[in-house]
């Protein structure tokens, strides 16, 4: 579990029964539409539907966050989905007519439409393209990008030695703590703080980066005048820790990258355990800008998140 730095209050690890989405009888006007389909529906309470949500979007990594979530929404029980250009000219295969089209979001135009693969008739498929697994010299290419776009957004990340294996702990930069670490040798004009295990490999360092920066992205540290994230205080620990965890499992898996990542679970996986106050927006949001963050270098902050 992730660790805020010291210099920050302690925000209480319990959750009351009340605390877990449900369905409400008046929304809040400013809900975002996402988070207004958990708690209108009730979906995801249980952290074993949730959990199934986050695979279904890892095995759509040439859609967006949100697309998958989309996708989902439609049809979970969909595999292979394409739409009906590419089934025709690439695999020689119809849309049967009664199929149903699902809708997604197209970067150039207001929706796409994309079939299942069992909406699809025609002659034998190839197998399905193999998981892919990154490779290293992609994962360090990546990793860099991530770092130099951090700069750019006030986010100092700094390695070094850290004595307890998993502490990596992300905190606001304040004039205090400046003075209680003067080793780590901050810029003037950064506003957060990541710490990373030096001694640790790529792989390892790469996914604490991300979790910690699923607890900047998804407001769990507050916002100043230059965050495009929104400030919330609402959550406690649990629900911050399950945020940050569901960023880093859909970037690491949605790029190959193949290592344990239950631990970023809060307390491993429960069937019937209820879920925890959490923002699927959020989310999505943050591991949307993430993923674009190491794509390659910006010259200037990325803007908010998009789907």
């Amino acid at each position: 579990m992730s660790r805020q730095l010291s210099l920050f209050p302690e925000i209480s690890d319990k959750i009351s029964p009340e605390s877990s989405y449900k369905k409400a009888e008046v929304l809040p006007s400013d809900l975002p539409s996402v988070d207004e389909v958990l708690v209108a529906t009730g979906r995801f309470q249980d952290e074993r539907q949730l959990e199934q949500l986050i695979d279904f979007i890892i095995r759509f990594p040439q859609y967006s966050a949100f697309n998958g979530f989309l996708l989902y929404l439609q049809n979970p029980a969909a595999t292979r989905v394409a739409t009906a250009r590419t089934w025709s000219r690439k695999f020689k295969r119809s849309i049967s007519p009664d199929a149903r089209p699902l809708l997604i979001l197209a970067p150039m135009a207001p929706v796409l439409f994309v079939f299942d693969v069992k909406d699809t008739v025609g002659g034998p498929l190839p197998p399905e393209p193999a998981i892919t697994v990154v490779k290293p010299s992609q994962l360090e290419k990546t990793y860099q990008n991530i770092l130099h776009n951090c700069a750019l957004q006030a986010i100092a990340v700094k390695e070094t030695h850290i004595d307890e294996a998993g502490a990596e702990s992300t905190g606001r930069i304040t004039p205090a703590l400046r003075k209680r670490q003067p080793d780590i040798q901050l810029e003037k004009d950064k506003r957060y703080l990541v710490l990373l295990d030096k001694t640790r490999r790529l792989e390892d360092k790469y996914t604490a980066l991300v979790r910690e920066l699923g607890h900047i992205f998804c407001g769990h540290l507050g916002i100043d005048r230059h965050a495009w994230w929104p400030e919330r205080k609402d959550l406690n620990m649990q629900g911050e820790e399950l945020e940050a965890g569901c960023v880093a499992r859909l970037v690491c898996r949605r790029i190959g990258l193949q290592i344990n990542l239950e631990k970023y679970w809060p307390d491993g996986v429960q069937q019937d355990t209820p879920t925890p106050v959490f923002s699927l927006h959020a989310v999505m949001q943050a591991t949307t800008y993430v993923e674009e963050m190491g794509k390659r270098r910006w010259r200037k902050p990325g803007k908010r998140g998009r789907y």
